[in-house]
């Protein structure tokens, strides 16, 4: 999504988050090795990374961290805009899906080579996503968008306003910066999503974006 890419004027800056310390330092010199990238810090988890950065917000966070863990993620995504390149044992999981925080999202296996970390971080800095070839096909088909659409009647269309935080959603962007460019509450922008997901049958923001741009909502 051209539109979505963000602009970069100088390193992207990372930050990682790893239960190990042996993990942490492999994440630490794979970031310091790319010229593109500046290391901002590292955690254990994200409330001790948030402590850390003492304000800085990074452009991609890169964290191996369990399933269970995931809701501490949101705290760090409440400061920034943060995108994510998460690493897991089982990366075509349901729940990598459900559970994810950020818009721009890379999903890789734990044991992912270098060079797709570091591609994955470059993409997902630019607004985009990385996913399998084998998630990506249940998030297009094995989900249904909802039970009108699967028997060939029409849905319930967005409005005008719903197309626009869509198309925000497409951008990148996160609850706050809605509100601010709409001139919007937070709570207003949660409604309109909940809204959204509603009627194009999509249980998180990747998929919603998906979802719009195969019906037409979002111009790629």
């Amino acid at each position: 999504m051209s539109d979505g890419q963000r602009v970069h004027m100088g390193p992207v800056q990372v930050a990682v988050i790893a239960a190990s310390p042996q993990v942490r330092a492999s994440l630490q010199t794979l970031v310091e090795a790319n010229p593109a990238f500046g290391f901002l810090g590292s955690a254990a988890d994200a409330e001790t990374l948030v402590d850390c950065l003492a304000g800085s917000v990074p452009d991609v966070v890169v964290t191996d961290i369990e399933p269970e863990a995931s809701d501490a993620l949101k705290t760090l995504f409440e400061h920034g805009p943060s995108a994510l390149v998460l690493l897991l044992d089982d990366p075509d999981s349901d729940w990598s899906l459900d559970a994810l925080p950020a818009d721009a999202t890379a999903i890789l296996p734990r044991n992912a080579i270098p060079a797709e970390i570091v591609v994955s971080i470059e993409a997902v800095a630019a607004g985009l996503c990385v996913l399998s070839p084998d998630l990506l096909a249940r998030l297009l088909a094995a989900r249904k968008p909802s039970s009108q659409m699967a028997s060939g009647e029409p849905f319930e269309a967005l409005t005008l306003r719903e197309i626009e935080v869509l198309a925000m959603l497409a951008d990148g962007l996160g609850n706050k910066e809605i509100a601010r460019q709409l001139d919007i509450s937070d709570n207003t922008v949660k409604f309109h999503l909940s809204s959204i997901f509603g009627k194009l049958g999509a249980t998180n923001r990747t998929e919603a974006v998906m979802l719009g741009m195969r019906y037409g909502y979002v111009m790629v």
